[in-house]
């Protein structure tokens, strides 16, 4: 009985332990399932990092010459690449692009320029150009407030109008639209283009200011025909030829010299950077803040004109063109010029003789000489009048010995006030 029992457990656990075993084997799956695929965060990889902000590209800005320059790279900084059309050591006046340097104006942002006809190689480059210029252009200087032409340099201030204006020497008016004034033979300039007539007395027509064929040709005095595009005697921006013909090398109606006061070369520098906001408003409190600085600097060097010009033996100097009116102006003084606004005038006999009267009559102790040009006349006067030679900067165009020897702008122009300082024998 005892054995029986046994045997049952016996099988009873056998059969238990083969149902496990069976359990266990239906419970397995035979096929593995496939493995996933490992995510990213299973890879071994790099910390992430934050996606880098894109680099502005600098604004292209082409100046036509270095005040307008040293304007656009104070108030541009790093955010406008700069390029000057006229290179160091080369007079402004006679300057004609090249065709690299029409490609620069034609892929410009800003094309920055003084205006006032002094740099009517610029002016025909835009026309040329025509629409392939896309840059916003501007210029920092105007009609309005402007000094009227002075062939000797002299300004009479007693019968100016309210801009500073004042009728030349033999009495004729300027016109009231544009301030040019009328031609020698006494014939009024068209009200709408100021343009003159003709020394044979032709009326101008009423819509262009010249006689046109039916094609829109008029002829000159020597009955060549103009240029069939333009059919004028001034350029698309209203520059004339001088009475030589040739209109690079003199100036309009008025003393584009602006930049030589340094009170207008805040107003001008502000144009500049209103060129600069227009063409990059993401940038506008840079270039705001940048032409704030530019601006104190400036009133700083008026301040050391006036302090240091307060007190003078003399009011008069003599110097090589007439590129400084607005500083004579603003300091009570008056240049005497060797050449009239164009630099490269040879000065008559009488001109020297003149100014050699001047010279013994006042007792002015030295001639002004701009470095960038040849000196000649300015030397010839010096040694017969028996003075000294100081330099003086018109800043239309510098020298490479300039930058290097007094950095920029302000430390040219303070080199310019010690010579005015012992020309004009100051206290």
């Amino acid at each position: 009985m005892r054995l029986r029992i046994i045997t049952r457990l016996t099988f009873a656990l056998i059969a238990a332990a083969l149902s496990a075993v069976a359990l266990a084997a239906c419970s397995s799956d035979p096929t593995p399932e496939p493995t996933a695929a490992p995510t990213a965060m299973s890879e071994p990889t790099a910390a992430p990092t934050s996606t880098p902000e894109p680099t502005m590209e600098p604004l292209l800005v082409v100046t036509s010459i270095y005040p307008m320059q040293f304007f656009a790279e104070r108030v541009g900084g790093e955010r406008a690449e700069v390029f000057n059309l006229v290179p160091p050591g080369v007079e402004a006046h006679a300057f004609e692009p090249s065709p690299s340097d029409l490609r620069r104006i034609a892929s410009a942002d800003v094309i920055a320029m003084n205006g006032l006809a002094m740099e009517p190689w610029l002016d025909r480059a835009l026309v040329a150009l025509g629409d392939d210029v896309t840059a916003i252009i501007v210029e920092t200087a105007s009609e309005d407030g402007a000094l009227p032409f002075s062939e000797e340099g002299h300004d009479d201030h007693g019968d100016e109008d309210e801009h500073g204006h004042d009728e030349d020497e033999e009495g004729h008016d300027e016109d009231e639209e544009h301030g040019h004034d009328e031609d020698e033979e006494g014939h009024d300039e068209d009200e709408e283009h100021g343009h003159d007539e003709d020394e044979e007395g032709h009326d101008e027509d009423e819509e262009h200011g010249h006689d046109e064929d039916e094609h829109g040709h008029d002829e000159g005095e020597e009955g060549h025909d103009e240029d069939e595009e333009h059919g004028h005697d001034e350029d698309e921006h209203g520059h004339d030829e001088d009475e030589e013909g040739h209109d690079d090398h003199g100036h309009g109606a008025f003393d584009p010299h602006l930049w030589n006061d340094p009170l207008l070369a805040i107003t001008q520098a502000e144009i500049v950077a209103g060129a600069l906001i227009d063409a990059d408003p993401n940038g506008a409190d840079f270039y705001r803040a940048n032409l704030a600085t530019l601006a104190a600097d400036l009133r700083a060097l008026h301040a050391e004109f006036e302090s240091g010009l307060a007190s003078c033996r003399h009011h008069e100097f003599i110097t090589s063109h007439a590129a400084y009116g607005y500083l004579a102006a603003r300091y009570g003084l008056e240049q005497a010029a060797i050449a009239g606004l164009a630099p490269d005038a040879d000065p008559t006999a009488g001109r020297l003789a003149d100014l050699t009267d001047l010279i013994r009559e006042t007792g002015i102790s030295a001639v002004l000489v701009e470095p960038v040009l040849s000196g000649a006349s300015e030397s010839a006067l010096a040694q017969e009048a028996g003075v000294q030679q100081l330099p003086i900067h018109a800043l239309g165009s510098v020298t490479p010995d300039e930058l290097a020897e007094h950095g920029d702008y302000i430390g040219i122009m303070r080199d310019t006030l010690n010579s005015l300082r012992i020309a004009l024998e100051c206290a």
